[in-house]
């Protein structure tokens, strides 16, 4: 039971005791070898003004993100160790009162290098650089001494489509990494199509990819295949670079979990360890089927093993899985900005039909479309099913191109819904919308908290964007929800009703605990939003938690009793027809009315093990349930706690817990504070 700095590499700390956290690299061969990783750091703990050092040498730290105190968020920390081969080596974060003074690696450096390249696409053309090609980027990412990074681009011959894109980033002592994709995505470009060539990759004077790729509209792919995650212009360099998982899970960025995978887990005889080009990975064959997928929940099950495993498996299968993301048509970029769309820029623009791949796409008042597409069609995407893609890829790693996934996804989230109920550029997802669903509309607004989150304060244009559509669907859920009386139980408006004959209005119980889940995990990334803004967050997450807490109520008449709190729907209105526009309802007048409804009893008054809905196991409306009410205790609701100790307490509870251990997603518990 639970009873900005000046300097752009480096940030100093006022107590080492603040920095209790070390990340750990490995390698198959003893040496001296470039790294790179991305962490996240706790609220407070690196506050405005100061740095952060390590306990080697050769070690640097970019700050991507801060916090609303501003304090450091995320960075993209970078270096060079020597290591003895198969050894971990664990280096520290400490502090430091005065800032390094080397200069940052420049474009000078990587020409330096000698560095060619070029993405071939058979008969559409060429994108090919040249030494002096790599003066000029399309965009810095990251700067310091130990590695600087940049994005460059190309269109591929005189197509109108596809553009070849490589990261590289370039080391202290000469080490260049690159990563290079192919892209098939602009927005209003006319004739969207698929693109059949066999690609070709070529850095330096070696051809290091060819394959025959057929590129669906909206698609895009990086040049890979087999096991490596980048490319290098010289030797290889494999090391794995391990963040403190638990300490990443207390900072709030990624939920809480309590399992624990066992290496001997059949866990591992099902995750993508290697990459092809389109492959499907662990996604599922089809996006928008019915019951248990693992790519459904806050993170999807591949990267809950991550988190929750010290196994170095784990990290390819976050890889390539946000890698095989590329498959889904979700790549709307827009040709005058080279970058995700502004919502602002485009406020009645909606997906047009035909080939995109996008299920249950909206309709414009103003009847503007992108471009219908033709030819082969992406896998199917579909919102209502949507994992997390590239968001803790990103955190592990720091890359852009996972950055920008995320970015993606939201992009097309939003360009999928109808213009006026997601009230234009606002991007509002409404739970009673056929383009979302109550799930759908809880995913969404994960997904577009997650972009918010990991696009850089440097990016104020997009940052921008996507903080304030997070603020536009709180004005609306807050008004709505908070500002009016409304359903006393807390459950928001559903899209359609799966009983009308019951003279009761039942909806799925596990899509209001999604929804719920999405909210309180959106608090604790605690967005650049107004004071007020955030405060009716939390109001919002309040009302609605209750609809999580009344299910695990006592035995009195008027409760529901907790045994039963996982079903696979409940009634939430004692008729067909509630008013949740206005708030009127009629409502059950508590929560005992809404047991009787929903289970054809009163509550029996006799408490005792948890039951039902498929329990013990893990994957259950028991196991869906568990992100919503760890939230609610997490963000103190009244009588969460309560709740929460009521469904821990009971005899079976570990039954549950066991499970979880092989089929960890739902495993979220109350992040300790």
């Amino acid at each position: 039971m639970l009873s900005s700095s000046s300097n752009p590499f480096t940030i100093r700390v006022i107590q080492a005791a603040t920095l209790g956290v070390s990340f750990t690299l490995t390698a198959g061969t003893a040496g001296t070898f470039p790294f790179t990783l991305g962490h996240a750091f706790r609220k407070g703990e690196v506050p405005a003004g100061s740095y952060v050092a390590a306990s080697i040498p050769d070690v640097q730290v970019v700050p991507m993100n801060t916090w609303s105190d501003g304090s450091l968020k995320f960075a993209v920390i970078s270096g060079r160790a020597t290591l003895a081969a198969n050894t971990p080596l664990a280096v520290r974060l400490t502090r430091t009162m005065a800032a390094p003074s080397a200069r940052a690696l420049t474009t000078d450096d990587l020409m330096a290098t000698g560095i060619t390249a070029s993405i071939g696409a058979g008969s559409f053309g060429t994108a090919s650089w040249s030494t002096a090609d790599f003066g000029t980027p399309f965009m810095p990412w990251t700067a310091g001494p130990q590695m600087s990074s940049w994005i460059y681009r190309k269109p591929v011959g005189s197509d109108a489509h596809l553009v070849g894109w490589l990261e590289v980033r370039l080391y202290a002592g000469g080490a260049v990494e690159v990563l290079p994709w192919i892209e098939n995505g602009y927005l209003m470009v006319q004739g969207p199509s698929n693109r059949n060539a066999t690609y070709t990759f070529t850095l330096g004077a070696s051809q290091r990819f060819a394959a025959a790729i057929d590129l669906p509209n909206h698609a895009r792919t990086v040049l890979l295949s087999g096991t490596a995650h980048s490319y290098w212009l010289g030797t290889p360099v494999a090391v794995q670079a391990t963040p403190d998982k638990a300490y990443l899970q207390s900072t709030g960025l990624v939920p809480s979990y309590r399992a624990s995978v066992p290496a001997n887990s059949s866990l591992w005889t099902t995750l993508a360890q290697s990459f092809q080009p389109l492959q499907q990975g662990n996604y599922s064959g089809a996006m928008g089927m019915g019951g248990y997928q693992p790519g459904i929940g806050i993170l999807p099950e591949w990267d809950v093993i991550y988190l929750c495993s010290d196994d170095p498996r784990a990290l390819s299968p976050v890889i390539f899985n946000a890698y095989s993301g590329g498959r889904y048509g979700t790549h709307y970029r827009d040709e005058t900005t080279q970058r995700p769309i502004r919502f602002s820029s485009y406020p009645n623009l909606v997906i047009g039909d035909g080939n995109s791949g996008i299920a249950n796409v909206g309709a414009s008042t103003k009847n503007q479309y992108t471009p219908t597409s033709s030819g082969t069609m992406p896998s199917i995407w579909d919102s209502p099913h949507h994992p997390s893609i590239g968001y803790l890829a990103y955190l592990v790693t720091g890359r852009f191109y996972f950055m920008e996934e995320v970015q993606f996804v939201t992009t097309t989230n939003f360009l999928k819904n109808p213009d006026q109920p997601r009230q234009g550029s606002g991007g509002v997802f409404l739970t009673t919308s056929g383009a979302n669903t109550t799930r759908g509309a809880g995913w969404a607004i994960r997904t577009l908290a997650q972009a918010a989150a990991v696009t850089p304060d440097s990016d104020a244009v997009l940052r921008t964007e996507m903080l304030n559509s997070m603020a536009a669907n709180v004005e609306y859920y807050h008004g709505v929800y908070v500002a009016q009386p409304n359903n006393p139980q807390g459950f928001v408006a559903p899209y359609s009703n799966y009983d009308a004959s019951t003279g009761n209005y039942f909806e799925a119980a596990w899509m209001q605990d999604f929804f719920t889940a999405a909210i309180g995990y959106a608090i604790d990334l605690d967005l650049a939003m107004p004071a007020t803004t955030k405060s009716k967050l939390s109001a919002f997450f309040a009302w609605k938690a209750q609809s999580i807490i009344g299910r695990f109520g006592g035995t009195a008449s008027t409760d529901y009793l907790y045994r039963d709190a996982a079903v696979y729907t409940v009634a939430v209105a004692p008729t067909i027809t509630p008013d949740f526009t206005t708030g009127k309802g009629p409502w059950f007048k508590n929560w005992g009315e809404v047991y009787a409804a929903t289970l054809n009893q009163p509550n029996p008054g006799t408490p005792g093990d948890l039951r039902g809905a498929y329990f013990p196991d893990s994957t259950s409306y028991w196991g869906n349930l568990q992100p919503a009410i760890a939230y609610a205790v997490q963000h103190k609701v009244p009588g969460a706690l309560d709740a929460y100790n009521r469904m821990v307490g009971a005899s079976n509870w570990n039954q549950l817990v066991s499970g979880f251990n092989n089929a960890p997603v739902w495993s979220v518990m109350p992040r300790s504070t």
